[in-house]
């Protein structure tokens, strides 16, 4: 990095001759850069060390790397030399600037850090540091030099020139902003044409591997108009240009677990405060759907299909039933025809179990295919209804439970048409005080059929399993599990696959003063 006309430092300049021989190592730096595509002219020799571009250091690794062909994907910015995405935290040494250099550090590592980068920086000394690059003065120089990055580690030093002493404090921190944008993998910007901002000099080449076009950046660079043209003027301010901003954003910005891309989508109609969101696949597209209901009366549903990008278009409005009486109803949302396309399940659980089922067409609306279903049993009402695949055929299933004080049970499978048979009836647990247990339905054992897990969160916290057999009856494989700890009164129970093995875990989670989380993995 230099001010306008002024050179980098005094000493031997050279290619490989004109001055002493170099030693062998800088001769494979010097040939495999001129392999890499840099003009000859552009590569100097000062005291044993390789630059291009007059203040970029080039080691033997970095040199080496620049051979190294590259794919289209995250491997072609290799070539460029980047930093590993792996490095959480950049540290800067800079125990020897002291007045105003030690101020421009400060700017200049704030440049980066307050940036959302897929690294930290900060000055030493700092904790948790995955590198730190070395400042050091460099006695008589007006400018600066780096290096690229190597093995996906930055450079290891930058040296600021001690001749800044007579500059601004804004172009201190230029400077060591555009070195340390060196050690990272940043060419300068008008690596094309060094006039543009030095008045003098031509082409430091790119070959398509040393200097990549960064995307969204502008192709052609002006005077002031990026921290990293090759030279500075006496005016700078030390502050990344828009330019500067996308390139960095463009090769560090971290991955975000969320994107926005729909915004208050309002639907036309009013009065949704009754209704009821479920998001399922509903036409089969592989993209989840949305399908709002609202038992009432009437038990109107709507649906809007994704378009996957994050939008939707509506295809089914205001969809009626013809009974009446829906009050007491809940809407199941599931595959139960085993087509991969959701359907609609409504049941009632009182004096009489009612179940109607609505399959899917594959295009956002309904036909109904299971009217007024009944149980021949009485008294439903302290039951629930859970709607899971049960005997792994990939058609969810109806189990219904009853903790009470017996903890029945029935099931009944699908039959792949929007039908059921009945399969397992009244089947009860031998132990009695069930009242303050809850029933899970999930796959626990990992075989694709679910199984049942009862827990009680109380004083104490105990759970019962039942594996699923696959025809719809189950087994007891686990009684009466309790945890060590007391007082589990305020906890939530979720069950889940965390540890990716197709089980189903158990997570126990406290919100209060404390957000307090214990797990259990299944070993079934």
């Amino acid at each position: 990095m230099f001010a306008r006309s002024l050179v980098l430092a005094a000493g031997c300049i050279a290619l490989v001759s004109g001055c002493a021989e170099p030693p062998d190592e800088t001769r494979e730096i010097v040939s495999n850069l001129v392999k890499a595509g840099f003009p000859a002219d552009d590569i100097m020799v000062v005291d044993g060390k390789v630059y291009v571009g007059r203040d970029a250091e080039v080691s033997m690794a970095a040199s080496r790397e620049m051979l190294e062909s590259g794919d289209t994907t995250e491997e072609q910015y290799r070539t460029t030399n980047l930093v590993s995405t792996s490095l959480t935290k950049i540290c800067i040494n800079g125990s020897t600037f002291t007045g105003a250099f030690s101020t421009a550090l400060d700017l200049a590592i704030q440049n980066y850090d307050e940036l959302p980068l897929t690294f930290a920086m900060a000055r030493t000394p700092s904790t948790g540091c995955s590198f730190t690059i070395n400042a050091v003065i460099q006695p008589g120089v007006v400018g600066g030099s780096a290096g690229f990055p190597s093995g996906g580690l930055p450079y290891h030093t930058i040296n600021i020139g001690g001749g800044l002493a007579s500059y601004s404090v804004d172009v201190i921190e230029h400077v060591i902003t555009h070195e340390l944008g060196h050690t990272i993998g940043f060419r300068h910007s008008d690596y094309y044409n060094r006039s543009i901002s030095c008045g003098t000099g031509g082409d430091e080449g790119d070959a398509g591997i040393g200097a990549i076009h960064i995307p969204g950046t502008p192709t052609t660079a002006v005077v002031g108009g990026s921290l990293m043209n090759s030279c500075f003027r006496s005016v700078e301010t030390g502050e990344f240009s828009s330019g500067d901003l996308t390139a960095l954003r463009a090769l560090y910005t971290p991955q975000t677990a969320f994107r926005r891309v729909l915004t208050e989508w309002d639907q036309p109609e009013a009065n949704w405060g009754g209704f009821t969101l479920f998001v399922a696949e509903v036409n089969g597209d592989g993209r989840a759907d949305l399908v709002w209901n609202n038992i009432g009366e009437s038990n109107l549903t709507y649906v809007a299909l994704s378009n996957g990008d994050g939008t939707f278009t509506r295809a089914l409005t205001g969809w009626a039933q013809p009974e009446s009486g829906w009050a007491g109803y809940k809407l199941h949302v599931a595959d139960v025809t085993g087509d991969g396309r959701a359907d609609l399940v409504w049941n009632q659980l009182s004096a009489v179990n009612r179940t109607y089922v609505a399959r899917g067409n594959g295009n956002g609306t309904f036909t109904r295919v299971l009217t007024a279903w009944h149980q021949p049993e009485a008294n439903w009402g302290g039951f629930t209804l859970s709607v899971a695949e049960v005997n792994g055929d990939g058609r969810a299933d109806l189990v219904w439970n009853n903790i009470g004080e017996s903890n029945s049970t029935y099931v009944a499978l699908s039959n792949g048409d929007g039908t059921f048979t009945r399969a397992l009836t009244g089947w009860t647990q031998p132990e009695s005080g069930w009242a303050g247990y809850k029933l899970h339905v999930a796959d626990v054992t990992g075989d694709g059929r679910a199984d049942l897990v009862w827990n009680q969160l109380s004083a104490v916290n105990r759970t019962y399993v039942a594996r699923g057999n696959g025809n719809g009856t189950f087994t007891r494989v686990l009684t009466a599990w309790d945890q060590p700890e007391a007082n589990w009164g305020g906890f939530t129970l979720s069950v889940a696959d965390i540890t990716g093995d197709g089980k189903r875990d158990v997570v126990w989670n406290l919100l209060g003063t404390f957000n307090r989380t214990y797990t259990a993995i299944s070993e079934l």
